[in-house]
């Protein structure tokens, strides 16, 4: 433990004073009191050996003359002297004969004093000198002396030896010494002190309280008070200080001054700069490009956030690497050439680079430019690079939708102009099937199984290309898989692809858009067609559909054989634009276009590894049993109506006259009208249950009919039924949905022509009969 000096000399200097007075005092008492003590002790023991002297001869005379009494009272005595511990008078056989305590008489000393030496004590008497020594304790001396005795018949001849023991007292005469050593202490040290405050007095005068000036003002100043000065009078040392002191001050407050304009200058400086660069940071790390700077020697000086994740390092780990440390090889390689350009051209560059990211290859436009210092020599790179991947991938969306478009344009003329001849083709066959001999039933009836394929080849171009709003209802799910292989089936041919269909019998409708449903197998199955174009034969494709009864789900598996999907890329299939394709050979959105519509259906689609290889996506569809009953299971020649007198109108004349064929052999009442005014004619002049007109028509077309009907027969406009053969054109579904008329799209097939006219004259009846 260090001692703490007190820090101003107003208390220092009495304080040592006092110290030295403290410490004389302290020296006198621990020297000079033990030195008394001494003295009283050897004062004492000579005052002890007289008193002995003396009360020996007169305890021998008393003895001698046979006086014991006296004797005894001699003793006695000594009682009142409280110096005397005790005294003990003892006969030739060491019995205690008086003393200054009763309980002593008659006993052995060596039994009352055992702090007696019997055996010196003995010496001690026949030696008869007195013997004085201190006792264990150092406070009391013990004083031994022989007393020659009377014969008890001769008394003044000593013919024997006492002893006489006294003990005396050393605490009085110490008290005394110490008690006067003390009060010579205190005197010295009362004229020391008196001394010490005069001293105290002076110091503070002339030395202390000038210095705590000379100092506070020194404080003042160095805790910021420029105006603080000493202003001492005199011309001693103190004073010349003080003027230094005050010259230095005036000094200090003009530089302190300027410094602090300095530094608030160069502290606005700063924080200008910090700002900027704060600011600058900020716009570089919520930039989506790449920005870098790299010095000469290809170390990395600055990364922003972008460039963190494209590295897969934080900037404080890239910072000081080279590109060869954290990039592979050849990827470092092509970097440090653009760079080493950079350098030798002395001007920016841009190029195009490309990297291969865990997400597949990614294409960057980068520009790299030298920074330039003070004297104009390049020092570092500076690199901004930004991922186009994205705007590559949706241009080639934008492509495949454009060329979409222009394809499901054309489909919708090409399918328009086979609507008719398909439709004639196949109702003539449905009707020879149902009127002719079984030779001519077979023929007919594969050429309306003929027909029929090309009128659903036709219908699924159709819906790809309508790009309307979905529209449910009941579908046939098998129905759909059939036609998406239908499509398909070239392709998958010529492609040497074995396609091994197992559709399950007893698979109920659901309620879903069938276009949509179309598309999402045909997506799948495009996509295995492309995946195995490139593997060794045997190429296989796998189509199933089955009804979980217990789960109310329907299932369709599209597999094939091909290498499968490698296990870190499955979890990002169905993310928009991914694709493991070569570019042009698909988009990256089948997948979750198709997963959209599965979702949106209540359903879903997973991935699946087949334990013999290759792929299998699940298509998981809720079932709705109820939906059953709105499917059509009669047979095509099957009358569903009763006779009706029915008005066709239709300008190409097959058409009008195939559709009065059908509807006459389901014993209907058919008129015919070339167009649209001869059909107004004929409905002035008479009255029918129900009105098939084509939309498309030179002059009156379907929809000027139409309106022209409710406004002169407004109870006639139920009874209108649309026929098209422009089904892309979704203004024509929006005319008929918003008037609530059916409509009937070419090709169509007998049987579908007398339903549709059946239910809206039924429809008529049972709205009169209510």
């Amino acid at each position: 433990m260090s001692l703490r000096v007190p820090a101003s000399l107003k208390l220092t200097v009495p304080l040592i004073l006092l110290g030295f007075a403290a410490t004389l005092s302290a020296v006198n008492l621990l020297y000079h009191a033990p030195q008394a003590e001494r003295a009283a002790d050897d004062a004492t023991r000579k005052r002890l050996a007289q008193e002995m002297s003396r009360l020996q001869s007169t305890l021998e005379y008393l003895l001698l003359k046979g006086d014991e009494a006296a004797a005894q009272h001699e003793i006695a005595v000594l009682a009142h002297n409280h110096d005397y511990v005790f005294a003990a008078l003892t006969d030739d056989q060491n019995i205690v004969t008086a003393a200054t305590r009763r309980a002593w008489l008659g006993r052995q000393i060596v039994d009352v004093l055992p702090q007696v030496d019997k055996d010196e004590g003995v010496r001690t008497v026949r030696g008869r000198p007195a013997r004085i020594d201190i006792d264990e304790d150092h406070i009391a001396l013990l004083a031994y002396a022989g007393v020659l005795m009377g014969s008890e018949h001769e008394e003044l001849r000593p013919s024997r030896t006492g002893g006489l023991f006294l003990a005396y007292d050393l605490s009085r005469p110490r008290s005394e010494a110490r008690a006067q050593v003390l009060r010579q202490s205190f005197y010295w040290a009362g004229w020391v002190t008196a001394l010490a405050l005069a001293m105290w007095l002076v110091f503070h005068f002339l030395l202390t309280r000038r210095t705590a000036r000379l100092v506070r003002a020194a404080e003042r100043l160095a805790a910021g008070d420029l105006s603080a000065r000493s202003d001492l009078g005199g011309h001693d040392e103190l004073a010349r200080l003080s003027r230094a002191f005050d010259a230095m001050a005036l000094k200090v407050a003009d530089t302190q001054t300027r410094l602090r304009k300095d530094i608030a200058e160069r502290v606005r400086v700063q924080q200008a700069l910090e700002n900027s660069e704060a600011r600058l940071h900020q716009i570089l790390n919520n930039t989506t490009a790449m920005v870098y700077v790299k010095d000469k020697e290809g170390r990395y000086l600055f990364i922003n956030r972008q460039c963190e994740r494209f590295l897969h390092f934080r900037g404080a780990e890239v910072v000081g690497r080279t590109d060869h440390d954290i990039l592979p090889e050849k990827i470092a390689h092509t970097y440090r050439s653009n760079d080493l350009l950079v350098l030798e051209r002395n001007a920016p560059i841009e190029f195009e680079e490309t990297a291969p990211l865990e997400d597949g290859l990614h294409t960057y436009i980068s520009i790299k430019f030298p920074l330039h210092d003070a004297n104009g020599v390049a020092y570092a790179v500076c690199g901004i690079s930004t991922d186009i991947t994205e705007r590559k991938r949706s241009d080639e969306a934008l492509h495949q939708r454009q060329k979409l478009a222009a394809l499901g344009s054309l489909l919708a003329g090409v399918a328009h102009e086979l609507n008719n001849p398909l439709s004639v083709v196949v109702a003539r066959a449905v009707m020879l099937e149902e009127e002719s001999y079984p030779a001519a039933q077979a023929a007919a009836s594969k050429i309306r199984i003929a027909a029929e394929r090309c009128a659903r080849i036709v219908r699924t171009f159709l819906a790809m290309a309508r790009q309307q709003p979905p529209g449910r209802g009941p579908v046939v799910i098998n129905d759909v898989v059939s036609a998406a292989l239908d499509i398909t089936a070239y392709t998958i041919r010529t492609s040497s692809i074995e396609v091994a269909l197992d559709l399950g019998p007893d698979i109920p409708p659901i309620l879903a858009d069938a276009d949509q449903l179309h598309q999402v197998v045909l997506n799948l199955l495009i996509n295995a067609q492309q995946v195995l174009q490139d593997q060794p034969v045997p190429r296989r494709i796998r189509v199933s559909s089955r009804f979980d009864p217990v789960a109310q789900l329907i299932h369709v598996t599209v597999a094939d054989n091909g290498p499968g999907i490698p296990e870190p890329l499955r979890e990002r299939i169905f993310e928009p634009y991914f694709t493991t394709k070569p570019t042009g050979m698909g988009t990256g959105v089948g997948l979750a276009v198709s997963l959209g519509i599965v979702e949106a259906h209540g359903g879903t689609l997973t991935f699946g590894s087949p334990a013999e290889g290759g792929a299998a996506f699940i298509v998981s569809l809720p079932a709705r049993p109820e939906y059953s009953a709105g499917v059509d299971t009669r047979l095509p020649g099957e009358s569903i109506a009763n006779p009706r007198r029915i008005l066709v109108v239709d300008d190409e004349p097959e058409i009008r006259e195939t559709l009065a064929e059908i509807l006459s052999g389901a014993q209907h009442n058919v008129t015919i009208a070339g167009s649209g005014r001869e059909a107004l004619e004929r409905m002035a002049a008479e009255h029918y249950d129900v009105i098939v007109t084509d939309i498309r028509m030179p002059g009156l077309d379907g929809h000027a009919l139409y309106h022209e009907i409710a406004r002169r027969w407004p109870e006639q406009a139920r009874r209108v039924v649309f026929v098209t053969g422009d089904t892309f054109a979704s203004a024509l579904h929006e005319f008929a949905t918003e008037y609530g008329r059916p409509v009937i799209e070419k090709p169509f097939v007998p049987a579908d022509v007398r339903r549709v006219v059946a239910e809206v004259a039924e429809g008529i009846s049972a709205q009169r009969q209510s």
